[in-house]
């Protein structure tokens, strides 16, 4: 049976058996870490809006449970951009990741220089990806985020093909680059309603950056959103000044 298969009939079987305590169920799955049934969590309001918290690279075994657990402990969910052959390799992870609400994309099979490709290459990166997550705890993902943001003309013209919305971001948490809690907390404030944050699964520092980046959204009237198909583009990587904007046809909103 296809991988992505067997970890459907698994969390049916979780399901079925007690729903209430299926999160505890599937985080024991393949030596994960359960983290029990989300917390009652205080009232929020998002009188300012919602800004997207997204996490490329992933699934990591330790890093991504660790940040799935913040997530919840503040009963606020994110965007997993995950590699095709990682997902494949520990998809324990992405159905720890789905039975928590969070959203699942496709970030490619593994992780290539996508504006470097054949349009056939391009096709099979993401199809292959999106075969793999199809069936793991979820439906294949609709979502598609290009490594290092590196698109051109073929690279749009298949993502459109296969129907998926690509998406960039507002600004960069720099964690990949040793950026310290504070830095990507300082990037975090800069946010506004609508807007999309890039943080990276596999670095502790972001781990522990993000219990601090949701208080200051609960300070400004903001909550971590999800990530939506937007007919307005959005402008990219807004600390650029440079003048050959970027766009791309997503927004932050509510769950």
């Amino acid at each position: 049976m296809h991988p992505a298969r067997v970890w459907q009939v698994l969390l049916g079987v979780m399901l079925a058996v007690s729903p209430v305590v299926a999160a505890d169920s599937v985080g024991a799955v393949g030596g994960v870490a359960a983290i029990g049934p989300v917390a009652e969590q205080p009232a929020r309001g998002c009188p300012n809006g919602y800004v997207a918290l997204t996490f490329d690279d992933g699934p990591d075994a330790v890093t991504t449970p660790a940040l799935v657990d913040e997530l919840r402990r503040h009963g606020s969910r994110a965007t997993f951009f995950v590699i095709g052959a990682k997902a494949a390799a520990a998809p324990e992870v992405v159905v720890l990741v789905r039975s928590e609400g969070m959203a699942v994309g496709n970030h490619t099979y593994d992780h290539p220089f996508l504006d470097e490709l054949s349009e056939q290459a391009v096709t099979d990166e993401l199809t292959r990806t999106s075969a793999i997550l199809d069936g793991i705890a979820g439906p294949a993902p609709t979502l598609f985020r290009p490594p290092y943001g590196r698109r051109n003309a073929v690279v749009e013209r298949v993502v459109r093909r296969l129907g998926l919305t690509e998406v960039l971001w507002s600004y960069d948490s720099d964690d990949y680059e040793e950026a310290s809690v504070e830095q990507m907390v300082r990037q975090a404030e800069k946010a506004t309603d609508g807007e999309v944050l890039l943080f990276h699964d596999g670095y502790r520092s972001t781990v522990d950056a993000v219990p601090q980046i949701l208080d200051v959204f609960d300070r400004r009237g903001l909550c971590a959103g999800q990530v939506l198909p937007s007919a307005t583009p959005q402008q990219a990587w807004l600390d650029y000044d440079g003048d050959d904007k970027t766009y791309y046809p997503a927004v932050a909103g509510p769950w």
